[in-house]
Parts: C-alpha cells; sequence; structure tokens
C-alpha cells in the first residue's frame, strides 16, 4: 500500500494575510492616534474658550453696558468651536449681563456681537471677513497665521505647547476698544 504523501505545504504567510495582520495592529494605532488628535483639539478649544470669557472682563467697549441687555460673543467659520465656547463658558455673565452666543453665517450679523472668533482656514475669506467688520466696535479673534496682519485684534498662537495670544492695539483702539494694561501685560507681542 503506497502512502499517500503530501506536498509540503507553504507555511509562509502570503502577501494578502501579512497586509491584514498588518492592518490589524495599525487600526488600533491609528483609532488611537485619531481619538488623542480629537481629545487634543477639544483641550485647545476649552482653553481658547476660557481666553475668549477672561479677554472679556479686561476689555471696555465703547458702547454703554446700560444700553445692552446681554453680551454676545459670536464664532463665525468653525461651529466645532463654536459648541466647545457654550460648553464652556456656558451660564457666565459679562458686568451682570447674560452672556449669549451666535454662529454666524454673514459679516453683517456682526453688528449684534461684542466678540468674533473667527476660525477660517482660508486666508481670503478670513481677510474679506475682517474688513467687512472694520468700522464695527467688535472684538475680533483668530487662531489662523497673519491675523494680526490683516488687521484683527487678538491672534492665538502656540509656542512651546502653549496657548499664548499677540495684540494689534491700534486695531482695537481705531474703534474704541479699550484693552487694559494687565491683558496687554499677557500678551506675546502687541503692536
Amino acid at each position: 500500500m503506497a502512502l499517500l504523501r503530501r506536498k509540503p505545504q507553504n507555511t509562509r504567510p502570503t502577501l494578502g494575510l501579512k497586509l491584514r495582520m498588518l492592518l490589524l495592529v495599525l487600526l488600533p494605532l491609528s483609532c488611537s492616534a485619531t481619538h488623542a488628535y480629537a481629545d487634543n483639539i477639544e483641550f485647545e478649544y476649552r482653553v481658547k474658550s476660557a481666553f475668549l470669557y477672561n479677554f472679556t472682563k479686561f476689555i471696555e467697549w465703547p458702547v454703554p453696558e446700560m444700553t445692552r441687555s446681554d453680551f454676545v460673543m459670536c464664532v463665525a467659520g468653525n461651529s466645532k468651536f463654536h459648541a466647545k465656547l457654550i460648553e464652556t463658558v456656558g451660564n457666565q455673565q459679562n458686568n451682570n449681563q447674560p452672556i449669549r452666543f451666535s454662529f454666524l453665517q454673514h459679516p453683517g450679523e456682526a453688528r449684534n456681537c461684542q466678540l468674533v472668533f473667527l476660525g477660517f482656514a482660508d486666508h481670503e475669506r478670513l481677510s474679506d471677513w475682517v474688513d467687512s467688520m472694520s468700522e464695527l466696535a467688535v472684538l475680533t479673534v483668530s487662531d489662523e497665521q497673519d491675523f494680526i496682519n490683516v488687521g484683527g485684534m487678538v491672534q492665538f498662537i502656540i509656542v512651546d505647547g502653549k496657548i499664548r495670544f499677540d495684540i494689534n492695539q491700534s486695531a482695537a483702539k481705531s474703534l474704541r476698544i479699550k484693552i487694559s494694561s494687565k491683558l496687554l501685560g499677557l500678551a506675546r507681542n502687541v503692536n
């Protein structure tokens, strides 16, 4: 009786199997990195929101507070930041006035705001919004590069992993927005 000899099988993993194994290793790492990135962005938005709220304590707007019924913080161009601002600042007040939040679609809507955070990554669009608000007594803030150079008032900057800010005092002064010396002293650069 002849024994059937089996042909030795190749025990080396095929290319398809190697790719699947690699995906099994990388997928959790990828998800973890994405999750860490989302956590970092949320944390960054929370810190920036706290900065915005604290800015309001050190700034005087030309419109007398008695003529306003509330203080309005607005965001344009970044709905996630808007949601985090509401979550972080929530039911706080500014000089005994309730803080209200608004997400803007058009620059003309900024007339009712005291502060507008511009979250546009598109430099041209950011510049258009700043130009459109150039005669409104509205504090403009952004974290986009060169925001100060296009006429913005406060620009967030990350330096050595920490959130700092630059202030364009001349732009604020031109609209009679007074920034306290305490806040100016905390800025990285003031021009």
